[in-house]
């Protein structure tokens, strides 16, 4: 049976298929939006396909050539009326069956407009309530920690901004930049296996956390800040770096871990806190884009050719760290309160097909 770290490790192969893959794949929603001239779109995702989402955003704006905005299911009934003749919204569950995903939907539904749902699983029930439902290429994730589900999503909604810039004769990226990537992403989960042997003591006690970045590389904070939060229970916050600086850095102690995510152009500003944060914590690390040698504490991850999705390249590093601390400190297991607070709350609704 295979392991989170398992899929971390089998990511980069599976990005490698579904790029070889990707006419198939990204057709059915690359003809469903050049059949109409939209000039914005919306995602609404919610937990780690948000995520994804935000992380991909930067670059589906440049290849799409229009405004792309990722909300919430909640967000997206409060937000008022949407002109969707203009807005091309899709939603996305890689379960399908995501409660505030399906009450969204049927929001949608009244105002008798095509509801589009990208998933991993085609016979879930929001599958079922969507008009269009295109499998993204996951295939079977078997542990709830999202990992492959993340990369491969990432992976379709660029390819399939790519596709729209190509079949629109705009600047688009080669399926070798995108092959490259891959490449990346595992000398990343080489360099996060070599980090975790390094840090392994200091990691096994950490406590609360900040993890900052910008753009793109927010995204890449907010998934990891969630996978710490539900693997390694450990309270964790994310934040662009200079929202960092503006108010939470108040709180700061020996006790608390800092990882800070580096600008794509190497920041000054973000190496000089990185420094200074050592008068307060020994656990702050750097993680940058600037080959020069470093401390054992910066790690140097390989600027992929499509700079725009570094975060494809960065999130697998946060990914090793979790799935092999989780089984190391035994912490899959939820406070037994806790596990009686989910019960009684619905968040997912598998009443009509089991679990992926």
């Amino acid at each position: 049976m295979m392991k989170m770290l398992d899929y971390v490790k089998a990511s980069p192969q599976k990005v490698k298929e579904n790029i070889n893959d990707k006419e198939s794949l990204v057709t059915p929603l690359v003809k469903l939006f050049c059949d109409q001239n939209f000039v914005s779109v919306i995602i609404v995702a919610s937990g780690s396909s948000m995520n994804a989402a935000k992380m991909a955003q930067p670059y589906m704006v440049k290849r799409l050539g229009c405004p792309v905005s990722v909300i919430t299911p909640e967000l997206f009934e409060l937000i008022g009326p949407i002109d969707f003749n203009k807005t091309f919204v899709f939603f996305i569950s890689q379960s399908g069956a995501s409660t505030n995903i399906l009450h969204a939907m049927t929001y949608m539904k009244e105002f008798s407009h095509q509801t589009i749902l990208l998933t991993g699983n085609v016979h879930s029930q929001a599958a079922g309530n969507a008009d269009y439902v295109i499998d993204y290429g996951v295939g079977v994730e078997t542990v709830g920690y999202v990992t492959i589900g993340l990369s491969t999503l990432i992976l379709y909604l660029a390819l399939f901004a790519n596709e729209v810039a190509s079949k629109q004769d705009r600047e688009h990226n080669s399926t070798d930049e995108f092959i490259q990537l891959a490449n990346v992403m595992s000398s990343t989960i080489d360099k996060g296996v070599d980090f975790v042997n390094e840090h392994f003591l200091e990691l096994a006690e950490m406590g609360p956390t900040f993890i900052c970045g910008n753009n793109m590389n927010l995204g890449v904070a907010r998934e990891a800040a969630l996978k710490f939060q539900e693997t390694l229970k450990i309270p964790t916050m994310h934040y662009e770096v200079e929202e960092f600086m503006h108010g939470p850095d108040i709180q700061l102690s020996p006790k608390y871990t800092v990882f800070l995510i580096d600008n794509l152009q190497h920041s000054s500003r973000i190496s000089s806190i990185y420094e200074k944060l050592a008068v307060v914590t020994s656990r702050r690390y750097l993680i940058t884009f600037d080959s020069e040698p470093k401390e054992q504490n910066v790690i140097n991850i390989t600027k992929p050719l499509i700079t725009d999705l570094c975060s494809l390249a960065v999130i697998p590093f946060f990914q090793v760290i979790v799935a092999s601390m989780m089984p190391a400190l035994s912490t899959e297991k939820s406070h037994p309160l806790a596990e009686k607070f989910m019960d009684a709350i619905t968040t997912k609704n598998y009443s009509q097909n089991n679990k992926e």
